[in-house]
């Protein structure tokens, strides 16, 4: 109930607020598991997302935001789940891949932090852990502009791709970063 009030809020939000472009969604899954992964370059990143997905989203979130009582309560309640970056999170991780093997839809930004320029940064590897051990379809996205007042915002949504269970960690991380670099690229264009 509170996630799709907020989902409604926030689409109206943003749309109001920036001028959103937004293309490819056509490609996310509407069932069945998935994960979406995006650059991340601002804190508005993680609501845009889960304003324009077609469908309800989880996704981590950095643990020291679950420290503030009614903050964490809220963001639990948009589907929010601690995740501790400064070590391998094995709570995190067994609750992602429980989340994907019930058929859901994870929203995770694969840098795990914001990047301080702008330029997408190294990938980690748990996108890549979860993919092979559900089978779940990756979709790579890119979001490029400014979050100000009537600020272009460009979102583009590639085709989803999987990753085999034999692939080597550092081929999964290339084809995962040249995948979002890709629709960055494209997004990045949009607002030129």
């Amino acid at each position: 109930m509170m996630y799709c009030f907020f989902y409604w809020l926030m689409r109206a939000v943003f749309f109001a607020w920036f001028s959103l472009e937004v293309r490819g969604m056509e490609h996310v899954p509407r069932s069945g598991p998935a994960i979406v992964v995006a650059n991340h370059r601002s804190a508005f990143d993680p609501p845009l997302m889960g304003a324009l997905l077609p469908r309800p989203v989880y996704f981590m979130a950095k643990a020291e935001l679950f420290r503030v009582r009614p903050f964490a309560w809220l963001i639990r309640a948009l589907h929010a789940y601690p995740v501790d970056r400064q070590r391998a999170d094995r709570a995190a991780l067994r609750r992602s891949v429980d989340l994907l093997r019930q058929g859901q839809c994870l929203l995770i930004f694969p840098e795990g932090h914001r990047s301080p320029d702008g330029q997408l940064q190294a990938m980690r590897a748990g996108v890549l852990v979860m993919a092979q051990m559900t089978g779940c379809p990756i979709v790579p996205v890119g979001i490029a502009g400014r979050y100000r007042f009537r600020g272009h915002i460009a979102v583009s949504v590639g085709p989803p791709f999987y990753v085999d269970r034999a692939m080597p960690t550092e081929e999964g991380r290339h084809r995962l970063y040249q995948a979002i670099a890709g629709r960055l690229a494209e997004a990045e264009a949009q607002v030129r």
